[in-house]
């Protein structure tokens, strides 16, 4: 049996592999970084052919697990220990047999086309367990540590404990950074169940115990996911994770949680743990404007500004809504570098944010929309950046996009002595498709020589 799936790259989502079609526009796609199954419309400009993937990235990825039914992949345990013979494995083929109560052939290969192709001579209809355990032995073989399970626990552990030790005993102040790190890093059960191991230690010795609880714990109950893995976790817990868990929950139901319902002014901890771990954009800017005036509370909505930005993917309606507050205007320059060196930096979300601090990238601005930097651009410091992009991709702008365009144009005329030729080729384009376009050409010709304004746009 064969079977075909296409490799594809989403540029916020990263690389996916192509399960069904639901119909002619929209696919269910598995994603190998958020190890889950979303729909996805196919002509999405974010959405490309992954022409650039190789067998031993699919199979480092784990982009595999996606194709493989629960069942399958149960069923090839027993084949996981001298049932391979004969496998070989170069960067885009692998090909071999197996030996179960038959010998089969399989092969697996990557081509320029960007689909994986998967065969084995077995009756299965469909992608069998022999194919699985494939990919497992290839997984093994590519990457030698990632079946070390007590190896990988050991690392996580050691990550949480230097976290724990560096803000509980070095930091007196409250712990937004930790929290909100915990809620980015506890993914799984697993995780959680691990953390809160670590943790007990410092809990157990009593001078620590109440800012555990309060600055570390408690607060994680904001997030419903890991309320119920918590929840699920106390079932199985010896006595000491248990009363330690009761003691958070109760410290969450009974203060922060009532203290967030009061909404008992704007940077009470209930409210700032509420903001990073809900998340909520709406709110991050109400406490940005609320702080505007006071300098102790800009300080700390500006601590919360970074922590959220570090670990959220802002929409277009997010990034319009932070620059429109003054504290974010003046502060999120200085913490560019601290911000890009975050899972920030793998986010689409991140190069708008910080498009005028950053050098022009033509690579990276070949894939963003045009009509993403049109929303953006009103709020740009320095217009003539748009204008690059905007001339490379004039084909791609639509009706609805013609206002903000127009928009954009007059900004870069007030904001420049002289207009460049590019604006003013755009502008005749412009012309040919929208109704006033006599304003349009009275805008750049009054404008080719004139005079800077005083009053910047």
């Amino acid at each position: 049996m064969t079977s075909r799936y296409l490799l594809i790259k989403h540029l916020s989502l990263g690389f996916g592999v192509l399960l069904k079609r639901e119909n002619a526009d929209i696919g269910r796609i598995y994603f190998a970084e958020t190890r889950q199954v979303k729909s996805v419309i196919l002509s999405h400009p974010y959405l490309s052919v992954a022409d650039n993937l190789t067998l031993s990235k699919f199979v480092s990825l784990g982009l595999y697990e996606g194709l493989f039914e629960e069942q399958s992949k149960e069923n090839a345990q027993e084949y996981l220990d001298n049932h391979i013979k004969d496998m070989h494995v170069s960067e885009n083929e692998c090909y071999g047999s197996i030996v179960g109560k038959h010998e089969y052939s399989f092969r697996i290969t990557i081509d320029s086309n960007a689909f994986i192709n998967l065969s084995c001579t077995c009756p299965y209809n469909g992608l069998c367990k022999h194919l699985y355990a494939i990919f497992v032995s290839m997984h093994k073989l590519i990457n030698p540590k990632a079946g070390d399970e007590k190896q990988v626990s050991a690392s996580s552990t050691n990550e949480f404990k230097d976290a724990l030790e560096r803000f509980l005993y070095v930091r007196s102040a409250e712990n937004i950074s930790l929290v909100s790190k915990l809620s980015y890093q506890l993914v799984n059960e697993q995780k959680i169940q691990l953390f809160i191991e670590t943790l007990l230690p410092f809990y157990q010795r009593g001078q620590y115990k109440a800012r555990v609880i309060s600055d570390i714990l408690a607060p994680l109950y904001f997030s419903n996911k890991n309320k119920e893995a918590f929840n699920k976790i106390k079932e199985s817990a010896s006595d000491g994770l248990v009363t330690m868990l009761n003691e958070a929950e109760n410290y969450y139901q009974n203060t922060l949680f009532k203290e967030y319902e009061r909404k008992a002014g704007d940077t009470k901890k209930a409210n700032l743990y509420h903001i990073l771990l809900t998340p909520d954009c709406n709110a991050l800017a109400a406490l940005l404007k609320h702080a505007e005036d006071n300098y102790s509370e800009e300080r700390l909505a500006s601590q919360v500004m970074v922590e959220y930005l570090k670990y959220q993917d802002l929409t277009i309606e997010d990034i319009i809504t932070l620059k429109n507050c003054y504290l974010f205007q003046m502060n999120h320059r200085y913490y560019v570098n601290d911000l890009l060196n975050s899972p920030l930096k793998n986010r689409l979300s991140g190069y708008l944010l910080f498009f005028d601090e950053l050098p022009l990238d033509e690579n990276k601005i070949k894939q963003i929309p045009l009509n993403y930097f049109l929303k953006v651009a009103p709020y740009s410091n320095d217009k003539s950046h748009y204008i690059q992009i905007a001339y490379s991709n004039f084909d791609q702008l639509k009706e609805e996009d013609m206002d903000s365009f127009v928009e954009l144009l007059v900004g870069i005329c007030l904001q420049h002595e002289y207009v460049d030729e590019r604006t003013i080729r755009l502008t005749i384009e412009l012309s040919k498709k929208v109704p006033h376009s006599s304003f349009i050409n009275e805008l750049v010709e009054n404008n080719i020589r004139r005079p800077k304004k005083s009053k910047a746009y």
